[in-house]
């Protein structure tokens, strides 16, 4: 999994953890009745939770009786010794919906003195169970709210992808408690690079208590120079899609011209696409002539061409010329190449020469590259633009190269190829997997 799917699977699962958590704490009237009863048996039965019934429920450790038939945890007050038989408890059950029920009981039983006992009982689970990454980003998550700086200590302690993603979701659940706290401690890191990474996390929470305030927070980043601002709007803009399509492109509409609008409203028309790509395709027009709006209206074009290309051509035949309209018509020719490349070729044909044809000839090269290389760069040579055709035509011969390197050097020795264009070929390829279509 790359660096990219490690963080939006982080991120849905703390907005699941968040969500979860929100409703463990909103107490029903028949839990509200007996929080005294209750607090009675946690003072009586504090401690370890004992041994189990023939059953395998826990039992309670002074009267020996099973725990009621609403939770095995109900009545107690664990410590972290007890929290670690709980959780070796839960982890047991092997039905996913008995044990996802079991889990969020335990979560109820959370406090800053067995957190981090129940966080290392499920470090030691066996991690092939299907809901294992869910689990741990609520109970670190959840341990976040409880107690701020215990967690991000003890994430801080941790190494590669296991610290980033503790804390992501530690930093997530303090920030959504207490907002200052979690502020401060990530502003007093020394090390930039770690306080880049952990404002991500920082600024879920934030935006999981007050959007508003979490806007304004990474708008001040951005002011300051902060390289990484767009990538925290997006995680903002994220959140505000778990509110709904509706709610998202109101906040982004609301955002001040530029990049970081530009990284929210790519993130929001991804989502928004998939669930009606003509009013997202109406939303989205509004800032056609706009460059920070770009990736959007390619993402938008892109994905309606997966289902709908001659819609989504038509659609970006609509728009004014542009940047914007260039590279949104790549992308539409470029789906459209994947499932009718003769008719998507012909297409081209009818296109007037500029930016817009060399942007969909570039595509189509690079989509039809992979089953017909020669065929490919010879569309990619009738690009009209010298620094579109040579960066179309050098990406082609490398994949081809990749490939087949015998029959794509025998190509490059008949092409006639400009010395400048056989030293881009022949230069050492920084990254296999090139960006965008252009």
């Amino acid at each position: 999994m790359n660096r990219s799917s490690l963080l939006h699977c982080i991120w849905l699962a703390i907005a699941v953890a968040a969500f979860a958590i929100g409703k463990m704490q909103s107490p029903s009237p028949a839990s509200e009745e007996s929080n005294a009863e209750r607090k009675g048996q946690r003072e009586a039965h504090a401690g370890g939770m004992g041994s189990s019934s023939s059953a395998g429920r826990p039992t309670d450790t002074n009267s020996g009786r099973t725990g009621d038939s609403d939770s095995p945890f109900a009545g107690r007050l664990l410590s972290a010794e007890g929290m670690t038989e709980a959780m070796a408890f839960v982890i047991a059950e092997t039905d996913p919906l008995k044990r996802q029920n079991l889990f969020t009981q335990l979560l109820a039983h959370l406090t800053p003195e067995n957190a981090e006992a129940a966080v290392r009982a499920l470090q030691e689970a066996p991690r092939s169970r299907w809901n294992w990454g869910q689990e741990y980003s609520l109970l670190t998550y959840a341990w976040g709210r409880l107690d701020g700086e215990a967690a991000v200590a003890f994430a801080k302690g941790r190494e590669g992808r296991s610290r980033e993603w503790t804390m992501a979701s530690v930093l997530a659940g303090w920030a959504s408690e207490q907002p200052e706290g979690a502020m401060a401690w990530v502003e007093g890191l020394t090390n930039e690079k770690e306080r880049n990474d952990f404002t991500r996390g920082l600024v879920h929470g934030l935006a999981q208590r007050d959007v508003q305030n979490a806007t304004a927070y990474v708008l001040r980043l951005s002011e300051g120079g902060n390289e990484r601002a767009g990538e925290y709007m997006g995680a903002i803009a994220r959140q505000q899609l778990s509110q709904g399509v509706d709610s998202a492109v109101q906040w982004s509409d609301s955002l001040p011209d530029g990049p970081i609008k530009g990284s929210a409203l790519h993130t929001i028309a991804n989502d928004f696409v998939r669930q009606d790509p003509e009013e997202a395709a109406e939303w989205i027009s509004q800032y056609a002539e706009q460059d920070f709006a770009t990736r959007a209206l390619s993402e938008i074009s892109e994905e309606w061409a997966e289902d709908e290309p001659a819609a989504a051509i038509q659609w970006v035949t609509t728009l004014p010329e542009g940047s914007g309209r260039s590279h949104a018509m790549g992308e539409a020719v470029s789906e459209w190449a994947q499932q009718d490349p003769t008719e998507a070729g012909n297409f081209i044909n009818t296109l007037p020469q500029g930016n817009e044809r060399d942007f969909a000839l570039s595509s189509y090269a690079r989509r039809v590259g992979s089953e017909e290389p020669a065929i490919a760069l010879e569309w990619a040579q009738s690009i009209s633009s010298p620094e579109i055709r040579n960066r179309a035509v050098v990406r082609n011969v490398h994949d081809w190269m990749r490939r087949q390197p015998q029959e794509a050097n025998t190509w490059i020795q008949n092409a006639n190829l400009s010395e400048t264009l056989l030293e881009e070929i022949n230069k050492p390829q920084d990254n296999p997997r090139h960006h965008r279509n252009w």
